[in-house]
């Protein structure tokens, strides 16, 4: 597992943040075939690396399908190695390396973060008609190895990449939450707060009614990592 510990991680990315202009974000953007990205353009941000550098000037964006970070050099987009990425601010968003994925950071409080993660659904894309023409979920995922989705628009020249980007198959995504607290991270579900060690469970379950707690929903969960902050003790 890495561990990240996030009060040292949000307090760096203070003094990261000065170091560039911040670009909005959106998040209603549909990614495609031709432009697998969490964002519909890259943009400005700074990566802290595993050994400690902190990176300022650079342009990024999130592959949806694999969860690594790309990035602009001379030009061309290429693939960061996920093994030297430890966080990264894209714009005004913090995203954090999980098991070489990125996760975005949506609140935190204290040494615990409430993260979502953003991939291709494989299970949609295997019940699509975009060309696959696969029936399984395990099929669809070699078939996207296989057609090269996931370094796509690696190597590309970043305005070839940008004059195709409209032309590819939407692709289906989904969202998911997690909790991340010390070094401990969990589904952001009912079922793995109430398994956590130590936790009190019948005060949960009075917090998680009197709050009236839906676990789709952010702002829902947002309210469970500032009860967790609270009241969860790592084992």
């Amino acid at each position: 597992m890495i561990v990240l510990p996030m009060k040292r991680v949000l307090l760096s990315i203070v003094a990261l943040a000065c170091c560039f202009s911040a670009a909005a974000q959106n998040y209603d953007f549909k990614p495609r075939e031709t432009w697998p990205y969490l964002l519909e353009e890259f943009t400005s941000g700074g990566v802290h690396t595993s050994g400690g550098a902190n990176l300022n000037d650079g342009w990024y964006n999130v592959s949806v399908v694999d969860g690594s970070l790309h990035y602009i050099n001379d030009g061309r987009i290429m693939a960061a190695d996920m093994r030297l990425v430890q966080y990264v601010r894209i714009g005004e968003t913090l995203f954090v390396n999980r098991l070489g994925r990125l996760a975005e950071v949506v609140s935190e409080e204290g040494n615990c973060a409430l993260l979502r993660f953003t991939a291709v659904d494989m299970e949609r894309l295997a019940k699509s008609d975009i060309g696959y023409g696969v029936s399984s979920a395990v099929a669809s995922t070699q078939n996207i190895n296989n057609l090269g989705l996931a370094g796509a628009t690696v190597s590309m020249e970043l305005q070839a990449a940008i004059a195709g980007s409209k032309t590819g198959n939407v692709l289906p995504v989904r969202v998911s939450y997690g909790f991340l607290l010390g070094a401990r991270q969990i589904e952001a579900s009912k079922s793995d707060v109430l398994a956590l060690p130590g936790l009190d469970q019948a005060a949960a379950k009075a917090f998680f009614k009197q709050e009236k707690i839906n676990w789709r929903k952010p702002e829902s969960l947002v309210k469970v990592l500032e009860y967790l902050a609270r009241n969860y003790k790592e084992q």
